[in-house]
């Protein structure tokens, strides 16, 4: 392979690499995307197959007849309130505005279904607006019962219609009550609470695993927790078929029970090209890879990169004016260094052949060609025989080669 061949050959490879390593971060990226069975977080959302999501409660409800809607606009200064709404642990509090359109919305005969997000800070539950609105607060978890994930234990269904003929309840990790410790509703919205599951902790005190609160001429079912309604435990657990009759019973067939998208903080349906760029951006194992990606790229462009010509733009001052034998030299230094000599070999040698209108050798092959047919069969000592010594030099003997190619050119011009 000639030395122009080489330095193509690998000029090309920094692209080719690039591609390479541009296509593997594609595949790498499409593969951590949050679908089917991986998700890099809990979001109870009607729109997630995942294990965490509730998009098999969502459609239980719909194939029961049921029309069943995400909602993906916020409670206010958007579409009005209606329906039958879903708020599973929301990752967006609703702002006050926002629950009192929700209850002015459940007062004159809506239905909400609701299970608050559990928080806490120094040692004491944290309430939201619309918890305190409803006078609902959870029963306070110590480290060590977080720990060893103890339950409340003796779980049993209220004197409900909707509990009538459900299977035996199962222990939650959560409780909650509606008021204060007494029992009594300190919220002058609710009227009246129907209990649906009761729990006890180790001090034998009652706590509610879920209630139907009653406002006006709507009602409020809460839920202590979310995980019994996710899809990798709703298909086998009581509390999810509790969750569904509360959204048949109170919802007509000619009704929409709403899922709260929005306040799962989801704007709108993503197409693939966004959950990639959310990778890639919005999770620290993207950002990593994304900047991993960026140091390859850096190393391959300064790889295939020169930096800066040759000689200067300017000659400096002594040398403005270079004699055409000062240019050949440098030229000649030029190649010598850079190892082409094989090439500034074909170079000399393209002289000869415009001098005998032929085209100009591009491989040693074709040179030795050239000289055959050039050749005057005047001996070892000729000048063109000198020029194919020259050339099979290793390296290839330039002034040789240069030598020869004068004097055969000067025998032929010579009368």
């Amino acid at each position: 392979m000639s030395d122009s061949k080489r330095v193509a050959a690998h000029g090309g490879r920094p692209l080719l690499w690039i591609a390479a390593l541009l296509f593997f971060a594609l595949v790498v990226g499409y593969i951590a995307r949050p679908q089917g069975q991986r998700a890099t977080d809990t979001r109870r959302s009607s729109l997630r197959t995942t294990p965490d999501g509730v998009a098999a409660l969502a459609r239980g409800i719909d194939r029961l007849g049921r029309t069943v809607e995400p909602r993906i606009t916020p409670l206010v200064d958007a579409d009005p309130v209606r329906g039958t709404l879903v708020l599973l642990e929301p990752r967006v509090f609703p702002s006050p505005r926002e629950v009192k359109a929700l209850l002015d919305h459940v007062n004159s005969g809506g239905t909400l279904l609701y299970a608050p997000r559990y928080r806490e800070r120094d040692e004491e539950t944290v309430e939201t607006a619309l918890m305190d609105s409803l006078g609902v607060h959870f029963r306070w978890r110590s480290v060590v019962e977080g720990v060893r994930r103890d339950s409340l234990q003796h779980p049993e269904w209220g004197d409900h219609g909707l509990t009538e003929g459900l299977p035996a309840p199962r222990p939650l990790i959560h409780g909650f009550r509606v008021g204060g410790d007494g029992g009594d509703s300190v919220s002058t919205r609710v009227w009246n609470v129907r209990p649906l599951m009761g729990l006890q902790d180790g001090d034998e005190d009652d706590w509610f695993g879920a209630a139907e609160l009653a406002l006006g001429d709507g009602r409020v079912v809460v839920f202590a927790e979310t995980e019994p309604l996710s899809n990798e435990r709703a298909g086998d657990h009581p509390l999810a078929v509790l969750a569904v009759r509360s959204a048949l019973s109170h919802t007509s067939e000619v009704d929409t029970v709403f899922f709260a998208e929005y306040h799962q903080g989801i704007l709108g349906t993503e197409t693939r090209a966004r959950v990639l760029a959310d990778f890639f951006l919005g999770r620290p194992r993207g950002r990593t890879l994304l900047h991993l990606i960026a140091v390859c790229f850096l190393i391959l462009a300064c790889m295939g990169l020169r930096f800066g010509a040759p000689a200067p733009g300017v000659a400096p001052p002594d040398r403005e004016r270079r004699s055409p034998l000062e240019h050949v030299s440098a030229l000649g230094d030029l190649y010598r260094k850079a190892g082409a000599s094989n090439t500034a070999a074909l170079r000399l040698l393209s002289r000869l052949a415009r001098a005998a209108r032929h085209p100009p050798p591009r491989s040693r092959a074709e040179a030795d060609l050239l000289l055959g047919r050039l050749a005057t069969g005047e001996g070892a000592d000729a000048p063109l025989e000198r020029v194919r010594r020259g050339l099979h030099a290793d390296p290839a003997d330039l002034t040789a080669i240069a030598t020869g190619i004068d004097e055969h050119l000067a025998r032929r011009s010579s009368p």
